[in-house]
């Protein structure tokens, strides 16, 4: 604690002046010491430290573009003003990339106007070809549909006409089956009437007889009947085609040809043309192409301004380095050089672990350069402790200067003083007159002509003052010389 003596350096002081004192005080006289008054002042406490002057902002610019530098005259120390235009750009290249990417652009525009247009043609010729061939597809179908009721109908009366002819068939053969047996039992009864005996009896005869004219009579019915059938068959309807039903199959047969053929001829060129229809993706793909083309063309348009606008400085400063120089071909995003603030400047310190509680932003602190000194504050405590050449890790601290002038040079170092804590008219003694010991702190004062050893509680502590809060008052005589508590008591003057 800055001025604070302990009871340790007090006792050892005492082997020294203890005889003397003694025989002092065995005088009865009074002994002249160094004193200060306890009185009202300002005071604070303060941080020291030491730093490097920098701009409170510094940026590096870095090329926005690809070109080559057409003039550049700054070097490291240089000033610049805000607004100075200090790098141009080549504009040569920037100009070239510009027609090349409109050229570009409208190239990939024609492509895909003119790959939807032929697209959308083909959408077209594919939709009247599917229709075409629906169309084919029911007039086949309906040709079909009359062929087959011609055939259909065919067969129906060929089975029709083949189911009677054969009814009368088996008729005829039954009839003509009957006829003969008649015409057996017609010769067996011929033959009877040649009989004696029979031509002999009237009644057999006569039967005989009877009996020949009904089998007689049969066969002739059936004869008739037969003959009857027989004109029947012979008068069935023939079991082909009319001619014009024949005519309407031919004719139907060519329009299901020449139909069959359009639709064949319709269902190729209807694949060609669903071949040739782009689909979502692909008209997709052909305007991503084009929007990448119109971006190149607004990318090279940016670039242009960009070039032409070329660097500007965008407050006052110093260059603290420089990268290029006229005639650099620069890359986009390479650095061209480094300004730092020439206004608005501070001092980075790093402030040790023991003194960074004290530190808050806001404090008054002054800076001391070659013996000028400046006003100044604490405007930022960084978040990071870094280590430095004293192997510890500080915190760095910026105080920036509240009116710098031409004498503040960047780099330079520069001794600060941070005001951690001030008071406007505390009570206090000075640094030399404060003790300490497992007590407490204390001092020594003249009361009515004798030492006396007072306890103290300590405020505020600068480098040559000590805050007293309680334990003293205004006018108290404080003893600065060195003292011990042996000398408690003892009578005493102010020098």
């Amino acid at each position: 604690m800055k001025g604070k003596k302990f009871l340790i350096g007090a006792v050892a002081l005492a082997g020294l002046t203890g005889a003397g004192l003694m025989m002092t005080a065995a005088m009865g006289k009074a002994r002249s010491y160094s004193t200060d008054i306890a009185g009202y002042t300002n005071i604070s406490e303060e941080v020291e430290a030491t730093g490097d002057v920098h701009g409170e902002n510094s940026k590096t610019y870095y090329s926005t573009i690809t070109a080559p530098v057409e003039y550049y005259e700054l070097s490291a120390g240089d000033e610049v003003r805000e607004g100075d235009k200090v790098v141009g750009y080549d504009l040569t290249d920037l100009l070239t990339a510009r027609d090349r990417a409109e050229l570009t652009a409208r190239s990939a525009e024609n492509t895909m106007n003119g790959q939807v247009k032929a697209s959308d043609n083909n959408q077209a010729k594919f939709n009247k070809a599917a229709a075409d061939i629906e169309i084919y597809r029911n007039s086949y179908a309906l040709f079909r549909q009359a062929s087959d009721y011609i055939n259909q109908g065919q067969y129906q009366e060929t089975w029709d006409i083949n189911c009677i002819s054969k009814g009368l068939n088996k008729d005829i053969a039954e009839k003509t089956g009957a006829v003969s047996a008649l015409e057996a039992e017609l010769a067996k009864q011929q033959i009877k009437l040649a009989d004696p005996v029979i031509a002999a009896n009237p009644v057999l005869y006569k039967e005989t007889v009877d009996e020949v004219n009904r089998i007689t009579n049969d066969i002739e019915s059936l004869s008739h009947d037969i003959g009857n059938l027989q004109a029947d068959l012979a008068g069935l309807p023939p079991t082909t085609l009319s001619p014009e039903e024949y005519a309407a199959t031919v004719l139907n047969g060519n329009w299901m040809s020449d139909i069959m053929r359009n639709w064949t001829e319709t269902s190729t060129l209807k694949n060609t043309y669903e071949n040739q229809i782009l689909n979502s993706y692909q008209k997709e793909q052909l305007k991503n192409n084009y929007d990448l083309s119109a971006l190149s063309v607004d990318t090279a348009k940016e670039n242009l301004i960009k070039g032409g606008a070329g660097v500007t400085v965008e407050y006052d400063g110093i260059v603290t380095e420089s990268f290029i120089k006229a005639g650099t071909m620069v890359q986009k995003g390479s650095p061209l050089f480094t300004v730092e603030d020439s206004k608005n400047i501070k001092v980075d310190v790093g402030i040790s672990k023991y003194d960074i509680g004290k530190i808050e932003v806001g404090q008054r602190a002054e800076i001391d350069i070659a013996g000028s000194v400046y006003a100044g504050k604490v405007t930022e405590i960084k978040r990071v402790a870094k280590t430095g050449n004293s192997d510890k890790a500080k915190v760095t601290v910026c105080v920036k200067f509240d009116s710098p002038d031409e004498k503040v040079y960047l780099g330079l170092e520069a001794d600060v003083t941070i005001y951690t804590n001030e008071k406007q008219r505390a009570l206090t003694i000075p640094s030399e007159a404060y003790y300490a010991d497992d007590d407490g702190d204390y001092c020594y004062i003249i009361d009515e002509g004798a030492i006396k050893k007072q306890y103290i509680t300590v405020g505020l502590e600068s480098d040559d003052r000590i805050e007293v809060a309680m334990g003293l008052k205004e006018g108290d005589l404080v003893i600065t010389d060195a003292i011990t508590d042996e000398q408690i008591g003892t009578k005493a003057e102010s020098k």
